[in-house]
């Protein structure tokens, strides 16, 4: 029986928006991420957004494509994770992004930093962290400050390519200089992933995680209403860090499996979708 997240994720400093649908997720998520990179760019005069992959930040790409924002030229575009394949291959995050997102908005080129997973994976590992390094110069900071990134959470609790036992996860913030981004082989897939570490992922302004589906109500209701190991789930590595973190997720998420309908509650009891009991 699904049991719903409990008020112990707010005393982590979680705050959760809570959306009816899939859709109302990333038309929720879409309006409060043009907010971030509007309030970073009046003070700073740009933003730097780190994009996800999957399929829940793809519906969210594509409500941003459709709303307008005269902001787009002044983001810098980065990528929290990707797959260490061509960047038109399917698999590749670049791709769904470029095809969702930024082939409908001006961003310059030279503004859109790709992990470019056709390279021998430390190579494009260290190509990364080289970028990222000299944004952190540029900033005056031991490590890269983003405004905002967007990140989606496995039923296994992985964000970004930060899988369960991942040797990324021994150290998670003392990494004043570096490395910022890294290449790890991911037993349980058999391959090797390009990933954002976790230093440069606490050191965020804003965070927002994507979570949608009832398979990934086990993994968040350990993530926030427990205290799970970091190497057992990674996500965790967003609790108590100094910038604003947000979970978007939607009921089957929070609440876990729907029935016709309705949701069951934590005693077991059914209630409707309106929040009545039955």
């Amino acid at each position: 029986m699904a049991a719903p997240v409990t008020g112990a994720a707010m005393a982590r400093g979680a705050v959760i928006r809570l959306a009816p649908t899939p859709e109302a997720l990333a038309r929720a998520a879409g309006s409060e991420v043009l907010a971030v990179l509007e309030a970073a760019m009046a003070w700073r005069g740009e933003a730097h957004l780190a994009l996800a992959g999957g399929r829940t930040p793809e519906a969210l790409y594509r409500v941003l494509a459709s709303t307008p924002f005269e902001g787009w030229s002044h983001v810098h575009v980065w990528f929290g994770d990707e797959r260490t394949v061509p960047a038109d291959h399917a698999d590749s995050n670049f791709r769904m992004a470029h095809d969702a997102l930024l082939a409908h908005v001006p961003i310059p080129v030279t503004q859109v930093h790709r992990l470019e997973g056709e390279r021998e994976p430390s190579d494009a590992a260290a190509r990364y962290d080289d970028a990222l390094g000299h944004l952190a110069q540029r900033q005056e900071r031991p490590v890269p400050t983003l405004d905002l990134v967007l990140l989606g959470m496995g039923a296994d609790a992985h964000t970004a390519s930060l899988f369960p036992g991942s040797p990324l996860l021994a150290a998670p913030d003392t990494a004043d200089a570096g490395p910022f981004a890294a290449a790890v082989h991911v037993p349980a897939l058999a391959t090797w992933r390009l990933t954002l570490t976790p230093a440069t992922l606490r050191a965020a302004r804003t965070t927002f995680v994507l979570v949608s589906g009832a398979d990934k109500h086990p993994a968040l209701r350990r993530a926030l209403g427990e205290s799970p190991a970091l190497s057992d789930a990674p996500v965790t590595l967003l609790h108590d860090v100094p910038g604003d973190v947000a979970w978007f997720v939607d009921p089957p998420a929070l609440f876990g499996h729907r029935e016709n309908g309705e949701r069951r509650t934590e005693n077991g009891g059914r209630r409707t979708e309106e929040g009545g009991r039955r």
